[in-house]
């Protein structure tokens, strides 16, 4: 058994034992980061690991894809199985590296910088992917004016919009204008009689993609907010 392996199987027992803890997910991170800086063929090996327990599918195929033994069968099947995950999945569910109080102060901060509105059920809406940014910039379909920042994830409305800036989203224009919404409002759970929360949820909030349908959950009478992908190794836990 090699140093990497003996690492990586450290990593993985802290990882379930702490049924995928902030901390574990960084020591995982570090792991990862190290071995990506080499090109030694067991250290890569192990590196399939990573990605796979991180559920980087994508890049699990794609490098076992390089250095896997073909002509071993359990190799082979393997492979097979990482690119089914890889073609329906990609990377979109990675467990992604917890941020420090400082990182997180850091990224509220930039935030601001860029004029992002705040949204109440969907609080890191670019650490989550729901953002796009530009450089150029992109125009708007709802307002018409050049945004640096855009919509990514669904939008249900009859009309074929393609750009959709934060603003827009926020103040509840892009819904009225398209007569559209952001959550599908069959898959959220009981228990919210306010109106204006159902309100802000579905016309106001940036939505998510879900390898599944998506589904909105409540707590003491109000939703949940959306802090992001758990990725598909704690699911039912």
């Amino acid at each position: 058994m090699t140093e990497y392996q003996k690492t990586y199987i450290e990593l993985k027992k802290q990882f379930s034992a702490t049924d995928g803890g902030p901390d574990s997910i960084r020591a995982l991170y570090a792991f990862m980061e190290k071995l990506e800086q080499t090109e030694d063929k067991q250290a890569k090996e192990v590196l399939v690991d990573v990605y796979d327990l991180l559920d980087f599918k994508k890049d699990a195929y794609e490098l076992l894809s390089k250095i896997g033994n073909r002509s071993d069968k359990k190799s082979l099947k393997r492979l097979g199985i990482l690119k089914d995950y890889a073609e329906n999945w990609g990377n979109t569910y990675a467990i992604r590296k917890p941020k420090t109080k400082a990182e997180k102060q850091k990224e509220k901060e930039k935030q601001a910088r860029l004029g992002l509105p705040a949204f109440r059920y969907h609080p890191d809406p670019l650490d989550t992917g729901a953002f796009a940014q530009s450089e150029e910039g992109v125009i708007c379909d709802c307002c018409g004016k050049t945004t640096h920042i855009f919509y990514t994830n669904p939008f249900f409305s009859v009309e074929d919009i393609e750009y959709l800036c934060p603003e827009c989203i926020s103040n509840g224009e892009a819904a009225r204008k398209y007569d559209g919404s952001f959550q599908d409002d069959y898959s959220l759970d009981d228990g919210v009689d306010d109106p204006a929360k159902l309100d802000e949820l579905i016309h106001r909030t940036p939505g998510y993609c879900g390898w599944q349908q998506e589904y909105w959950r409540t707590h003491c009478g109000d939703f949940c907010a959306y802090l992001g992908y758990v990725g598909a190794s704690n699911c039912g836990r």
